[in-house]
């Protein structure tokens, strides 16, 4: 499917769920809650995607999830890129969103696609077994 084709909340479920390796991955109905409310949108190809909320001029990237047999060939990039185009036609100046701090290969992939890290939540992700990872926050400006 080509970016910003539509998907449906079972197969962004069934992506995160491959995708996730430390947290709980989000369910079908929380997808689907989320797809409902407004300024969200969704980029998307075949075992990929990235969504968004947009509020007035600044979209916040919800969650990127590839699953594992669609990782490591750029597709996360593809679908930041696409989400982050859609929201700019449709008036967003900035972006933010949150990473685990011990998720390397979106730290890469965030920080390649220009995001300048403004902050820090501490222990803001509750992993399996109980322990807690740092959040860090990060912006782009479009401007």
């Amino acid at each position: 499917m080509p970016p910003n084709t539509p998907v449906s909340a079972a197969d962004l479920a069934r992506i995160h769920r491959s995708a996730v390796i430390n947290a709980r991955p989000w369910s079908e109905d929380e997808f689907q809650h989320l797809m409902t409310q407004p300024g969200v949108h969704v980029s998307a190809v075949h075992g990929c995607f990235a969504m968004g909320r947009l509020v007035l001029d600044e979209v916040e990237i919800l969650v990127v999830a590839c699953a594992v047999e669609a990782q490591r060939q750029g597709l996360a990039r593809q679908m930041m890129l696409a989400l982050i185009e859609a929201s700019a036609v449709l008036g967003a100046r900035s972006v933010f969103l949150e990473v685990a701090a011990d998720n390397a290969p979106a730290l890469g992939l965030y920080r390649s696609l220009e995001f300048e890290h403004v902050g820090r939540r501490k222990r803001y992700y509750q992993r399996r077994g109980g322990t807690k990872c740092d959040a860090l926050i990060f912006r782009n400006l479009l401007t």
